[in-house]
C-alpha cells in the first residue's frame, strides 16, 4: 500500500498566483526570491493534486488554461484570507502594539535611520529595520512580514495606505574625464552616444521601465544598458558610460573623480512614498509613517511633489510590461 506524501498548503496557492499574475515562471521566481526549478516543481505538484493543468507552457510564453482562469480568483482570495488571518492574530499579540517592522531602501541615510529609531524608542516601540528593494518591500507588506515600507514609484497601491508622493530630480553622473564633464547643463539628447549604468530590473521593475521610457521621451535611447550595483564606478570610468542619480546620493557615494550634472528642465525624477497596509495605518503605525515622512524631507531632500499625469500612467502599465529590449550587460 502506497501512502500519498504530497500535502498542499498555502504556499502552493501563493506560487500559483505569482505565476498566474506574471505569466512568467522566471519573473514569478524572482518576485518570490526563489529559483525557477523548485517553483516549477511546486506548480506541477499542485496540478497533480488538482488533477488539471493550470498553465499552457511553451518556450515563448505561459498562458492560463480554462481551469487556471477559474482557479485564479479563488486562489487569490485564499491567499488574501490567509494573510488577513495572520495579521489579525498578530494584532492580538501583547508585543505587537509595541513592535514595528520597517523596510527601507538600501540608500536610506544614517540620519533618517537614527531619527526614526530614536523617535519611536521615545514611544517605547521596538523597531526592527529591514533593508529591501521596492519589489521586496511590496511583497513583504502584502504578506504581513513588515508593517511599513518606503517604496519607489511606480508600484501597485491596492490594499495599501500611501503617503503623499515625495520627489527628487535626477541628474547625470559621469567620470571627470568624460567628454561631457565640462558642460554646465545637459539635456537627455546629449547622452545619446553613451551607455547607461542601471540597476537590475527585477529590483524595481516599474521604476526601471519608467526611467528608460522617460529617457526615450527626451531623446536618449542608450546604445547599451550596463546592469550593475557594485561596478558602477568601473563602468563610468572604463566605458565612458553615464548613470542617473540624485545629487545627494552622488555626494555620499562617489569621489572627486566623478561629477554630477543637472538635466535641463529636470525631465526625470524619483518619487517615493511611505506605505502601510490599508487597515493598519492607525496608532503607532501612523506615528511611525509620519516620522519617516518628515525625516525623508529633512535629511534626504525629498520634496512633496505630485506625479504628473503623463508619468502616473506607467503605474497601470508597468505590471504587465515586458522588459525594454536593449543590448544588456550584467
Amino acid at each position: 500500500m502506497k501512502f500519498y506524501k504530497y500535502l498542499m498548503d498555502i504556499r502552493h496557492f501563493r506560487y500559483f498566483v505569482a505565476v498566474a499574475e506574471a505569466l512568467s515562471f522566471a519573473k514569478a521566481a524572482r518576485d518570490l526570491n526563489m529559483s525557477q526549478p523548485p517553483l516549477s516543481k511546486r506548480i506541477a505538484d499542485l496540478e497533480t493534486e488538482l488533477g488539471v493543468r493550470l498553465f499552457d507552457r511553451s518556450s515563448k510564453k505561459v498562458d492560463l488554461t480554462k481551469a487556471g482562469e477559474t482557479f485564479l480568483p479563488q486562489a487569490q482570495a485564499a491567499v488574501r484570507a490567509f494573510d488577513a488571518a495572520l495579521r489579525g492574530a498578530r494584532l492580538l499579540s501583547p508585543s505587537h502594539s509595541r513592535r514595528l517592522r520597517i523596510a527601507l531602501p538600501i540608500e536610506t541615510s544614517r540620519s533618517v535611520l537614527s531619527t526614526v529609531v530614536c523617535r519611536l524608542q521615545q514611544e517605547q516601540v521596538e523597531v526592527q529595520l529591514v533593508e529591501a528593494t521596492t519589489a521586496e518591500q511590496h511583497r513583504l507588506l502584502g504578506s504581513g512580514e513588515v508593517d511599513i515600507g518606503v517604496l519607489r514609484y511606480p508600484f501597485d497601491k491596492r490594499g495599501f495606505r500611501v503617503s503623499a508622493p515625495l520627489g527628487q530630480p535626477l541628474g547625470v553622473v559621469m567620470s571627470a574625464e568624460h567628454p561631457l564633464a565640462k558642460v554646465d547643463r545637459l539635456s537627455l539628447h546629449d547622452l545619446r552616444p553613451y551607455a547607461l549604468v542601471q540597476f537590475q530590473r527585477h529590483l524595481a521593475p516599474g521604476l526601471y521601465d519608467e526611467l528608460l521610457d522617460l529617457c526615450r521621451a527626451g531623446g536618449y535611447v542608450p546604445p547599451r544598458v550596463l546592469h550593475s550595483s557594485s561596478m558602477v564606478k568601473a563602468f563610468l570610468r572604463t566605458e565612458l558610460a553615464v548613470a542617473l542619480a540624485t545629487e545627494r546620493l552622488v555626494k555620499r557615494r562617489v569621489g572627486a573623480e566623478f561629477v554630477w550634472k543637472p538635466l535641463e528642465g529636470s525631465p526625470i525624477h524619483w518619487w517615493t512614498s511611505v506605505v502601510c497596509r490599508q487597515d493598519e495605518c492607525v496608532g503607532l503605525t501612523r506615528v511611525a509613517v509620519d516620522v519617516i515622512f518628515a525625516s525623508l524631507q529633512k535629511y534626504e531632500n525629498w520634496v512633496p511633489m505630485p506625479r504628473p499625469a503623463s508619468v502616473r500612467r506607467t503605474e497601470t502599465k508597468s505590471k504587465d510590461k515586458k522588459p525594454t529590449k536593449q543590448r544588456l550587460a550584467s
